[in-house]
Parts: structure tokens; sequence; C-alpha cells
């Protein structure tokens, strides 16, 4: 196509995409708003504890208590940021008025506090004995003058209670909305509420202030947007799981919701969904009910944020925000799987230099998500292992022994994270299971025989 018949909406796209993109990488230069959402209230009660001598705690009311120290702690540690809770007594609103008054309020940070839960199991014990009376039936004659004889004798019977069984798993876990809602992100986006500022260079005329989505060449910068909130969303989430990790606590992961989370695809920013605990479990209930637990969750969530706000302010370097104030900076490729120990590792004599690597979920699929790391390098981030195959094609290093490394992200709805990997070598075929959690990883060593 000739270059004056070029639609002017196309040659406007690729304007946004070559000059708007590298300012959305670092916008917005300075946090300024953060909202915290305590989960339900009201009229909507959310999870309660329900096993037999729970403290009947009410989800709606833990997540208020936490929120509102969260609250207090940001504004602490972040004077200068504006901390805007939704709710600050026990009222009822939809997820719709509570996503839009998020966006109305400016925000470009979501934290919503939630308590987990989960089916629980019914249980019987026997508490004693009863006397019942029963009935043993005869028959007396034949034919028309059979006649039914009831006896009645007595027996004694057992007497049970039935009680629920409180639930096993406990621990704190993030989540973020799910990657195939992309598009409910983007809607959210398109619809308005934020008054976006799209930078284009220096200059006073280089901000273009309520940018219209709702166009052609609108979209493509609604969907840098979007993939860029969702990398600010699992950046945030990863630092909070690894300063609850820090406190000794069980930490869950990062993870996503098949469904989705309304709250979470319905802000137009980063936002993340904390399930503090499971209020069924006896140890956590106990934890989300007292003024320590709720502290520590609060000091852990704002030391998050810190780090967050540093990586973000300062694109380029990761910042950890140490317990003394100091800083101590990393390069973005520093891998993860240093800081955990390894569980089991498994090595595999190969032939060929050239391996293929196929990895599914081990056993019955429950949304595992691993990175992998070869040789020290990030192979695969955050990927979630299924039925079907994800493949990859390594080139081994001669006179030395090469190394595959998993990292579990989550540890999936039935923990820990397991891995089924098949390795070809063009000659052989090995068959390894693996098995890692948010402590230990699991690794394959490569001894090359022949150097093909």
């Amino acid at each position: 196509m000739p270059w004056n018949k070029v639609p002017a909406f196309f040659l406007f796209a690729a304007f946004c995409l070559l000059n708007i993109h590298p300012a959305l990488s670092q916008a917005p230069k300075k946090l300024k708003t953060i909202i915290v959402d305590a989960g339900h209230g009201g009229s909507d009660v959310g999870a309660t504890g329900q096993y037999e001598n729970s403290l009947r705690s009410k989800e709606k009311d833990v997540t208020l208590a936490i929120s509102m120290k969260l609250v207090a702690q940001l504004q602490k540690e972040l004077p200068d940021v504006k901390t805007i809770p939704t709710r600050t007594t026990d009222i009822f609103d939809e997820v719709t008025v509570k996503a839009r008054k998020a966006n109305e309020a400016g925000g470009q940070l979501f934290i919503c506090i939630h308590a987990d839960s989960g089916p629980l199991k019914q249980g019987r014990r026997q508490i004693g004995t009863r006397m019942v009376t029963r009935y043993k039936v005869t028959y007396k004659g034949k034919g028309r003058k059979k006649k039914k004889i009831s006896t009645p004798y007595e027996v004694e019977e057992p007497v049970y209670e039935y009680f629920k069984i409180p639930l096993t798993r406990s621990g704190t876990s993030v989540w973020i909305f799910a990657a195939h809602k992309t598009s409910e992100k983007l809607k959210a986006i398109m619809s308005g509420g934020e008054e976006f500022e799209i930078e284009q260079g220096g200059g006073a005329d280089s901000t273009y202030n309520n940018f219209d989505f709702n166009t052609p060449e609108g979209r493509n910068v609604a969907n840098i947007y979007m993939k860029r909130f969702q990398e600010r969303s699992d950046r945030l989430a990863t630092l909070v799981n690894e300063e609850v990790e820090s406190t000794g606590r069980q930490a869950l992961g990062v993870n996503q919701r098949q469904k989705g989370i309304w709250v979470l695809q319905a802000t137009n920013m980063p936002a993340i969904l904390i399930e503090t605990g499971f209020i069924n479990n006896p140890e956590d209930e106990r934890y989300l009910n007292s003024e320590a637990g709720q502290q520590e969750l609060a000091e852990a969530i704002t030391k998050a944020v810190i780090r967050y706000k540093e990586q973000v302010e300062n694109p380029g370097k990761l910042n950890n925000v140490q317990a003394n104030g100091e800083k101590k900076e990393e390069t973005l490729q520093q891998a993860p799987a240093d800081k955990r120990n390894l569980k089991e590792i498994k090595t595999i004599e190969v032939k060929s230099s050239k391996v293929k690597v196929e990895l599914y979920d081990d056993g019955e699929i429950d949304n595992d998500v691993v990175s992998l790391y070869f040789n020290n390098t990030l192979l695969a981030e955050k990927k979630s292992l299924s039925t079907r195959a994800l493949s990859f094609n390594l080139d081994l290093l001669p006179g030395r022994t090469n190394e595959l490394l998993l990292y579990a992200d989550n540890l999936g709805d039935i923990p820990p994270n397991t891995a089924l990997m098949v390795i070809t070598d063009g000659i052989s075929r090995y068959e390894v299971r693996l098995s890692a959690d948010l402590k230990n990883n699991a690794m394959v060593r490569f001894e090359l025989k022949n150097n093909n």
C-alpha cells in the first residue's frame, strides 16, 4: 500500500506503540493513591468459623480489623501517599460499587483483604447409648389362616453426635486477576473512571488527559495499560508473598483464580487480593482474630508496598528495604530460587547435547504454577501446568553438569507442587517426577556422556 494511502488511525496507533509505550512503562512516576478494601461487610458476612469449638468468626469483621490496621500502617510509613479505605464500618457495597469508588478516587493501587475457607467434612462420635424397642416378626398358620405375629424386645443402640471437622490447610495466599480475564481489565480501562495521563515526551504540551480509549487507536493504548497492570499486580503480589513468608507464616504463593475476581478486573489500576488465612482452621482463626496477628499482616503488606513503590518509581532496579531501613539493590534477573533449599535432585545421563523437555502436571490437575531455571538463567516464568505439555529445547554445555531447576510459584489446590518431566535426547526417553514447595526446589541434572 502506498504511504499516502495508509489510514490515519493505523499511523496514530503505530505512533502510540512506538512513542507512548516507553512512557507508560514508567507512569505513574510517583505512587500517590492506594485503595484498601475490606472484603464483604454488612449483610454480606463472608466465610464464618463453623468447625467445632471455633471462635465463630465472621470474615467481614476480620477483614475490617486488618484493613484498618493496614491503612494506619501505610499512612505511618508512607505519609506522602494518600491511603483510602473503601469502608471503615460494617456496611455492604456491591463489588461494582467498590470498583467504581476506587476508580473515581484516582487509585493507583488496589489492595483487597479477605479471609479464606473451604468445605468442612462432617464427623461423628458416640456419646452414649439408649434402649429402643424392636419387633421380631413371625407367622403362624398357613394359607388364609396365616397370621403375622410381632414380638417386642429391647436392644441397646449407640447415640451419636455430629460435628464439623476443622480444615487442616492454613496460610496466606495472594491473588491477581487471571490472565485469561485480561479482556475484562481492558473493558475497565476503556470504560473510564481514572484520568489517565498519556505522556509523549517533555514539554508543557506533552500530556493528554482523559484520553479516549474507545477508539481503534485508543484500544492499542488500553492494551498497553492492561499488560502493565497485570505485570505490576503480579509484582506486588510476589512481594507480599515474600514478606508474609519472612514472618515465618505459611505463604501459599501468587495465584490466578480461574473464575476471576470482579474487583480485581474492574479496577483501573494494579490490583491484588490477599486471603489472609483460613477462618475454619483453628490456628489461623486465632491468628486472624488476634491484635498481634492483624498487626503482623498489616506490617508485612506495608513492607511489600514500600518495596513496590521503590521499584515502580525507580525502573530497572529492585530495591529490598530491610528492617534497619537500609536498601539493598538487586538486578531484575536475580533468581528467587536461590532463597530456597534443594529438596530433591535427579540425575540423568543423556547421549546428545540437544535435549527436549516436556513438562506436565503430575497426577490430578490442580493449578500448579512453576518457573524454570536452566544453568541459573530464567527459562520460563510462572507457567501453569496441565495435561498439555510445556516444551523446551535445551542445548547442553559440554564438559559440565547442566542443571534444570523447578521453582514452585504456588502449591496448587493440592500441595505440594508436582510435575512430570519427559526428556528425550533423540535416542532415549526418560520420565522424571518432581515435587517442590514454597521452601524447597527440585532439580534435574544432565550429565552429557557423548558430546554430539
